[in-house]
């Protein structure tokens, strides 16, 4: 029974910091400009926490089966309390996470017209092909002077 409790407080644990994780993560999301570098990290932590957790809650199953209980728990008050505790955390970051998607789909969208604009501006702004050459035609008349 102390295996369990000891991995539902390490579950816990693990949460909160997701629960930081997903807030830093909308704060960088709901700025004018994303810093890429921040968000990639905080991403990379999320799947960390996220790996962690699947852990952590596939051992609580094992324990569970092993001593003969189930979740919610509530022949044991104090294995209750930290289940209740971890459900309520676990609402939190899912409704973080839902927030989310929406920026991360706008910041998608705002890269994707900032990459069209660049690359209309930097095809219209070409003065010489990789050859060396102009792309435009030349317009008038040319004259081939040999002295």
């Amino acid at each position: 029974m102390n295996n369990l409790r000891n991995t539902l407080n390490n579950m816990q644990q693990l949460l909160q910091e997701l629960e930081i994780v997903l807030a830093e993560e909308l704060n960088q999301l709901n700025r004018a400009q994303v810093n890429p570098v921040a968000l990639q990290m905080l991403s990379d932590s999320k799947s960390r926490l996220l790996s962690a957790i699947n852990f952590y809650d596939e051992q609580r199953k094992a324990e569970e089966r092993q001593a003969g209980i189930a979740a919610p728990y509530g022949q044991h008050p104090g294995l209750k309390r930290l289940w209740d505790n971890i459900i309520a955390t676990v609402r939190v970051t899912k409704e973080m996470n839902n927030n989310a998607c929406p920026l991360i789909e706008l910041q998608m969208k705002k890269a994707a017209m900032l990459k069209n604009m660049v690359s209309k501006a930097s095809a219209a702004t070409a003065i010489y092909s990789a050859e060396g050459r102009t792309q435009e035609t030349p317009k008038g008349k040319a004259y081939s002077i040999n002295i």
